[in-house]
């Protein structure tokens, strides 16, 4: 049983790696067996279609995501430390080649299984909920700026950041800095250390 847990978690994260570099349609599960050095029939095992790998995927980015938040919470942090955390955990993933997953999943989202899609527009909404939610508190506590409303603001913080992420593969890292200095005026945040180093959500 251990053993094919293990198997089970390999598989995820080596999609996971695949997902983020090349999106949904750019691996297959040869890609996946070849790099772990299996038969493609112990991918199909644990996952029978690439629609069940897919949903796996989302319900982990999910898990995880809320894991990172609640440990967020638990160090104390207040709203700018957690927009900045975020703001280091969306930097993470260019610095490592890699692309959002919620961005990955968006741009291929009319092609990808509904199952799959109805995962990712979960993920969507827990994801946009909690900058909301981090948006309001720092407005309410006079830590962060801006106008309009903190759900219309969290979702232009999202899309500058996704949009960011695309633009700098073809434009470099200093595009994406760009990005984020321009959300930090438009906040009126001042960069603060993050409380701790925090693991990517993938």
């Amino acid at each position: 049983m251990r053993t094919r847990q293990g198997t089970k978690k390999r598989i995820l994260d080596a999609a996971s790696e695949l997902l983020q570099r090349n999106g949904y349609g750019g691996f297959s599960y040869q890609h996946i067996a070849s790099q772990l050095g299996v038969k493609t029939a112990a991918v199909h095992y644990h996952y029978p279609s690439k629609a069940d790998l897919g949903v796996a995927l989302i319900r982990r980015y999910r898990a995880n995501f809320s894991w990172w938040t609640e440990q967020l919470a638990s160090q104390g942090t207040d709203p700018v430390a957690r927009v900045e955390a975020f703001f280091e955990l969306e930097a993470r993933y260019l610095r490592e080649g890699k692309v959002c997953p919620l961005g990955v999943v968006g741009v291929e989202h009319a092609g990808i299984p509904e199952a799959m899609r109805r995962e990712t527009e979960v993920f969507f909404g827990q994801l946009l909920d909690w900058l909301t939610r981090t948006l309001h508190d720092g407005a309410r506590q006079g830590v962060i700026t801006f106008s309009g409303t903190a759900s219309g603001k969290a979702l232009s913080l999202l899309t500058s950041l996704q949009g960011g992420l695309q633009v700098a593969r073809v434009g470099g890292g200093e595009t994406f800095q760009r990005v984020l200095e321009q959300l930090r005026t438009e906040f009126g945040l001042h960069p603060q250390p993050v409380v701790r180093r925090m693991p990517a959500v993938g």
